[in-house]
């Protein structure tokens, strides 16, 4: 007898392993290919990965539908899931994404190895190299001594032949002025090993540059709105000007680099307010997420609703606001899973169906990895899909806790801050080895002020192209909401006792994690012990049901190497035929 199972929509679970598969594959890959570069032993390796998750890939989808094809020909009635075929799924599919990954990022390498431009910068040459790039950022200030600005570029052609070498361009003077985010152009330059961050190479001392091609409409409207929206800020306060492009865009005041005359900025004010938010636990809110994200499907979908449009019609603009937001923006990655999820959500909408922010999170997070995988090592992108997954599974039992004591919403803020918490914490060990303290409190002081901040500040940088009165007026209003954070940030955040030493590297990450582990286990047998006033549903111990998921799966692999069953029912006779 098979068991029956009710799939809940908000807790799609089943992608989740794959996922975790594919980014463990790609960080074991790539450890793999430091480990032994330049051997054989890797590409063989690799290539018997691939071909066993491939297999186990396909092999799995067939020996699915062959057992579903086989139960639906059995009389009565048939539902569209079963428990063995959802296990057999996941497993086969987990392992195949953990050898995918490992296949994909030594693809990703290998690319990059026999890249001309890569290897180049990797032969200790010093003189310069003409090269035509395409422009993927906006222009910020620079991070290297003797440089004024810098923008990561993608590399179309190195001494007359192709490239497609992820890069980061230093500039200087007049240079910043000329360059912006989607032109194409060709210049001179030195390349050499990045010492540091996610670009793989450095082009410095740029000479001779040309602009081949402006950037399209769209995105020359989105520079324009960037610098008119810096030229706005800089006439408020120095926290407003810090404070309100870092709500808006991402990307705070001082970092800004282009054609609007902005001014200058204290550098140490500035350094101090950007440490004080970080030892606060608030420096996430100077990042674009999916908060930005929810706040304009929801003014979209009001608008829409307003207008009495069709659902397709709805899901349709969803989709073209997340992408002018995105846009607008600073790139990021927390801006690319954001946008992924974004379409998945729409989609749904589409299709009148519900959305599945787990499942979402984990297609989004497979499709972003095997089509970049240099994106497994980025901290900004793990940081934000383990927000998304800790207020996903999360935020609702502790809600439920917290709501017996609390105010309901001052229970929702506080469930949501340690959701996103219990997961990132582990990570934000590994960039550093501290724990901030009053995070929760920081965070729960600042909540009311965010939207209001988000909104007012992305009204600025839409009119501020149009209408500079009332858009300095909206960014003015969204300095109010800053001043608040920066207040918060400096009480949370200045005291010497605001952040706990942490042990650092893997050990400290991992102890962490055990930490958050039995603080939410600790809060899940709260919640089933004390119920929430109308009974929970009961659930078997752990043990029994792993154990009852290997026998099913087991049963269910054994039985797909059998025969069809006869179609013929009848029992059988002991007359001869006729």
């Amino acid at each position: 007898m098979i068991r029956q199972v009710r799939v809940d929509g908000r807790r799609d679970l089943r992608a989740l392993p794959v996922a975790l598969a594919v980014w463990t594959g790609q960080l074991a890959g790539n450890r793999l290919v430091d480990m032994l570069e330049g051997s054989a032993t890797v590409t063989r390796v690799t290539f018997w990965c691939a071909a066993a998750g491939f297999i186990m890939l396909f092999g799995g989808i067939g020996a699915a539908v062959a057992y579903r094809y086989r139960y639906a020909r059995r009389p009565g009635p048939v539902s569209n899931v079963s428990c063995p075929s959802y296990a057999g799924m996941v497993m086969l599919l987990t392992v195949a994404g953990l050898l995918v990954g490992v296949f994909t990022v030594h693809a990703h390498r290998q690319s990059q190895a026999h890249d001309p431009a890569i290897r180049y910068s990797q032969s200790d040459t010093a003189t310069l190299v003409s090269m035509e790039a395409s422009v993927n950022t906006p222009l910020t200030a620079s991070s290297v001594r003797g440089y004024d600005c810098q923008a990561d570029i993608i590399i179309t052609r190195f001494n007359a032949g192709r490239s497609h070498a992820p890069a980061r361009v230093f500039a200087v003077g007049q240079q910043c002025a000329s360059l912006d985010h989607g032109m194409h152009v060709r210049f001179q330059a030195s390349l050499s090993p990045a010492r540091y961050g996610s670009q793989p190479v450095w082009a410095t001392d740029m000479t001779a540059l040309t602009i081949i091609s402006q950037p399209n409409a769209p995105r020359a409207l989105a520079n324009r709105m960037r610098h008119r929206f810096a030229a706005t800020t800089a006439r408020l306060s120095d926290q407003g000007r810090i404070l309100v492009p870092g709500v808006t865009c991402g990307m705070l005041g001082q970092s800004y680099a282009g054609p609007a005359d902005t001014g200058e900025i204290d550098t140490t004010y500035a350094n101090q307010v950007e440490q004080e938010f970080r030892d606060a636990g608030i420096m996430h809110l100077m990042a674009v997420s999916g908060g930005h994200f929810i706040l304009i499907a929801q003014l979209v979908l009001w608008a829409c609703a307003a207008c009495r449009m069709p659902r397709w019609a709805a899901a349709l603009a969803v989709l073209i606001a997340y992408h002018g937001l995105a846009g607008l923006v600073y790139p990021s990655h927390s801006v690319l899973r954001a946008l992924a999820m974004g379409w998945f959500s729409s989609l749904a909408m589409l299709a009148g169906r519900r959305h599945q922010s787990v499942s979402a999170l984990s297609w989004s997070v497979i499709l972003i990895l095997v089509i970049d995988p240099s994106k497994a090592t980025s901290y900004g992108f793990a940081l934000s899909a383990a927000a998304v997954l800790g207020i996903t599974l999360l935020n609702e039992p502790i809600e439920r806790l917290l709501a017996r004591h609390l105010p309901r919403t001052l229970a929702q803020a506080v469930s949501i801050t340690i959701a996103a918490q219990a997961l990132t914490l582990p990570i934000q060990i590994l960039m550093e080895p501290s724990i901030p303290l009053l995070s929760t409190l920081a965070n729960l002081l600042v909540a009311p002020f965010v939207s209001w901040s988000t909104i007012t500040g992305l009204i600025a940088l839409i009119l501020a192209p149009f209408v500079p009165p009332i858009a300095f007026v909206a960014a003015w209003l969204s300095s109010c909401g800053t001043a608040v954070m920066a207040w918060v940030a400096h009480a949370c955040g200045s005291p010497a006792w605001a952040s706990l030493a942490w042990p650092s590297g893997i050990r400290g990450s991992l102890l962490a994690l055990a930490a958050a582990i039995m603080m939410m286990s600790i809060i899940a047998a709260a919640c089933r012990l004390r119920g929430n006033g109308t009974g929970t549903r009961y659930r078997r111990p752990a043990g029994e049901r792993i154990t009852t998921w290997l026998a099913e799966t087991r049963a269910m692999l054994d039985d797909s190497w059998q025969s069809t069953p006869r179609t013929d029912t009848s029992p059988p006779t002991s007359q001869p035929p006729a």
